[in-house]
């Protein structure tokens, strides 16, 4: 059994074979381009100079400078991007007289250059470094271009070391600068702070703090004890006079005002007249009423003086009983109440001083407490300037010590060997094969054909084999109804009926079968069915009609209903006329339904609705009511209806015909049908909620006829391969 993808392949490859045969025609014609090519000719004489540089043993050191230097400049000379530096390209050039492009060229191309190979721990296996240097025009430019890039190494190794060392003093010179001025701020740091906290660290250290708090705490004491003496006289003036120091402020300033003893004078003798005169004459008495008037304009002046002098204007109006009440103090009494203001006034001098004493001990607290704190950054701040002074003095040593090197440093190259010609032996021409040239360019389009069949294999999302159809039909769990054989006339040549007149045709046995196991989904359920596909071309009309075929010759009053309004009818196919007249008015041809309905010749059983088309507004004739009803007589007249609609891609004349059906059965075809456009209408029928009673895969060569037995499933969907089919049900009695 050979996987899918084999399947795939073969396909491809007979439907695009001649694509695969002209990709390696293709692969022969450049390989035989490529293979008559002309020779190359024979290279031109190369010359080559070598040359050998050595380390030099350097001078004593008497600095640690010196012999850091040296050392790093014999470990620098082992880089060939030191020894092949801009400098020395750059020297080279001038001396020379070359151009940019042919000093690239030597750099990367003609010049090669061997260093001593480097153990694990760093040893170096030889002091001894080997160039050569290939030229095309003649020995002695290549000895004198060797000789000057040896020269310039030699002279660059000075340079470098020099340079090295200069550049640490310099680098060492900005360095000290900074630090010196780093060890300035640090300095400048540690001044500013002493001259800001030294007088608070001296007050801490000297005691001179520690007795404030002290002597703020001895003078908390002493008015603590004042305010208690004081508050021991006022309670004894409050329990004498029984008032408080306000009540005694309002008494003292209400009795001494002599407005208001002249209107409390006047009060009174109207409150005297008026007790005369109730003894003899009547309430209603005008007299009476004019002394009591006088009486009510006394009072509210008397109230109102007594506001203005306590200063209550905005508050509630003091009662005229308590006024008469606090402006009848006695000369002792105001005495005493005046006694009570003074060590009042002075009880609040002595809170303000006490304030002001506990607020000046807690701010020596404060300041003892942050002691600590500002001891210790006195302290960073000393190790601060000393880590400066140290780093100074540090770079300052190491500067002098660069400075004493200087004298000392020599360079780490010089010439073992200058450069000399030695002749290389002449290079024949390399031959080609022109035979396996030609071979590889076909094999290689013979492999480019082939992937690009492999490609257009798998890019294709055609379902090309029952198979595929089958196990894409199970995912999207659409049961399959059955399988139907390859009909050359229903599928290449539409001037040939496909319908199978004939009664007893071997293939009309498969249709019986899809029709068997839609009597097993129940005759309720499937006694109006609507036959459609996903695309054109897959061969649902003529399922429909062998289907209706299938159904009459089981015994079953059959109708079959032309439900495509956009094409002309196929009746022809059944031998039946169709109305000639029926597209000029179909709503009346669909009213006159004795007149629409045709009984097919030779077919028992098997009737036919001609379709009136081709019809442009083919969705407001489905929609009439003369053919939903046409269709609700069908279904009670006829054991099986079966509608032939559009297909699916093309209009949605099927999902207007559904409301009037039991469901729908896909038609499908191995070759034709597209996975992608099978699972968007699947996902479009289950959006709308459309029952799909099963599918049939239409188009299946090879097919042998079933027999009574239900036949095994072949998996490659070949031979005798019937679909997996729905599960038998019982069958509903007719």
């Amino acid at each position: 059994m050979a996987p899918p993808i084999v399947k795939r392949f073969a396909i491809s490859f007979q439907q695009n074979y001649w694509l695969g045969f002209l990709t390696m025609v293709a692969g022969f014609g450049v390989s035989g381009i490529v293979a008559l090519q002309p020779p190359p000719p024979p290279p031109a004489p190369t010359y080559t100079a070598f040359g050998q540089l050595t380390f030099t043993e350097p001078p004593p050191a008497f600095t640690t400078t010196g012999n850091e230097l040296q050392a790093q400049g014999r470990g620098l000379s082992l880089n060939k991007n030191t020894l092949l530096s801009g400098r020395v390209l750059q020297n080279v050039m001038d001396k020379l007289e070359l151009s940019p492009k042919e000093i690239q060229q030597i750099q990367e191309k003609t010049l090669a250059i061997e260093l001593p190979e480097t153990g694990k721990r760093g040893e170096v296996s030889s002091s001894i470094i080997r160039l050569q240097y290939t030229d095309k025009q003649s020995p002695t430019r290549a000895t004198l271009i060797l000789d000057a890039f040896m020269e310039e190494m030699v002279e660059h190794s000075r340079w470098l070391n020099t340079s090295e060392l200069r550049s640490r003093i310099d680098a060492l010179s900005k360095r000290l600068e900074q630090v010196k001025q780093d060890l300035t701020a640090a300095e400048n740091r540690f001044y500013r702070y002493v001259s800001q906290q030294g007088s608070d660290l001296l007050a801490i250290q000297d005691g001179s703090l520690f007795s404030g708090i002290t002597s703020s705490q001895q003078r908390q004491r002493e008015l603590g004890l004042a305010l208690q003496e004081i508050d021991g006289r006022i309670n004894s003036l409050i329990n004498q006079l029984g008032l408080t120091p306000k009540q005694a402020y309002a008494s003292v300033a209400l009795s001494a005002d002599p407005i208001l003893a002249n209107l409390r004078a006047q009060i009174l003798q109207i409150e005297q007249q008026l007790e005369r005169l109730k003894l003899d004459l009547r309430p209603e008495h005008p007299t009476i009423e004019k002394l009591l008037k006088e009486k009510r304009v006394n009072e509210t002046l008397f109230q109102q003086r007594a506001q203005e002098l306590i200063g209550a204007r905005d508050l509630a109006p003091i009662p005229l009983s308590q006024i008469r009440q606090d402006s009848s103090l006695d000369p002792s009494r105001q005495q005493l109440a005046n006694e009570l203001l003074a060590l009042e006034t002075r009880r609040a001098g002595l809170f303000k001083q006490l304030n002001s004493v506990i607020e000046t001990e807690q701010k020596l607290r404060e300041q003892y407490e942050k002691f600590p704190d500002k001891q210790l950054q006195q302290a960073k701040l000393v190790q601060e300037v000393e880590f400066q002074r140290i780093v100074y003095q540090n770079i300052l040593t190491a500067l002098v010590d660069a400075q004493a090197a200087e004298a000392e440093t020599v360079g780490s190259l010089s010439e073992a060997v200058p450069a000399t010609y030695r002749p290389s032996p002449p290079q024949r021409p390399q031959e080609t094969n022109r035979l396996l040239i030609i071979a590889a360019g076909g094999g290689i389009g013979l492999v480019a054909g082939l992937g690009l069949i492999l490609l257009l294999a798998l890019i294709d999302d055609r379902l090309h084999t029952p198979q595929e159809l089958r196990d894409s039909l199970t995912d999207r769990e659409i049961p399959l109804l059955g399988q139907v054989p390859f009909i050359y006339s229903s599928l290449y040549r539409e001037d040939l009926s496909p319908v199978l007149l004939e009664g007893d045709a071997a293939d009309l046995s498969f249709y019986e079968r899809v029709r068997s196991n839609l009597r097993r989904l129940g005759s309720d359920m499937s006694k109006v069915v609507m036959i459609t596909s996903v695309s054109n071309e897959e061969g649902k009309s003529a399922t429909a009609y062998n289907l209706a075929i299938a159904s009459a010759q089981a015994g079953k009053r059959t109708l079959l209903v032309e439900g495509d309004l956009r094409s002309p009818s196929k009746a022809q196919w059944l031998e039946v006329t169709p109305d000639p007249d029926s597209n000029l008015e179909p709503l009346r041809f669909y009213h006159n339904r004795t007149d629409a309905v045709n009984l097919v010749p030779g077919i028992a059983n098997l009737y036919v609705l001609p379709s009136p088309g081709p019809q442009r507004q083919a969705a407001a004739i489905i929609e009439s009511s003369e053919l939903r009803l046409l269709l609700k007589d069908a279904r009670g007249r006829y054991d099986m209806v079966i509608i032939d609609t559009p297909s699916l891609s093309r209009c949605n004349d099927a999902l207007l015909l559904e409301p009037l059906t039991d469901g729908l059965v896909l038609v499908t075809r191995p070759g034709t049908t597209r996975s992608s456009l099978l699972n968007e209408a699947i996902d479009q029928l289950s959006d709308a909620e459309v029952p799909v009673l099963g599918a049939v895969i239409n188009g299946v060569e090879d097919l042998v006829a079933p027999t009574t037995d239900i036949p095994e499933t072949d998996n490659n969907g070949n031979g005798n391969g019937h679909a997996q089919e729905i599960p038998i049900f019982e069958e509903n009695p007719v």
